[in-house]
């Protein structure tokens, strides 16, 4: 086969699969987006307190 060949069958598979999926509804999106930033601010955070409590330390024993 042609590359040109191999191409168009790629294209019609991805096509074929993409009706497969399931796409989530708005809601479900929003929720999902919610999560990630307060799990980012989350973890953020406790990285900034760990890190102040280590530099705190550090400066003590120097």
């Amino acid at each position: 086969m042609s590359r040109v060949a191999d191409m168009r069958k790629f294209m019609n598979e991805v096509k074929v699969e993409t009706k497969k999926v399931t796409w989530p509804e708005s809601k479900e999106t929003t929720q999902a987006t919610l999560m990630v930033f307060v799990m980012v601010i989350f973890i953020a955070l406790f990285l900034w307190l760990i890190d102040t409590g280590l530099s705190a330390l550090v400066q003590q024993v120097i």
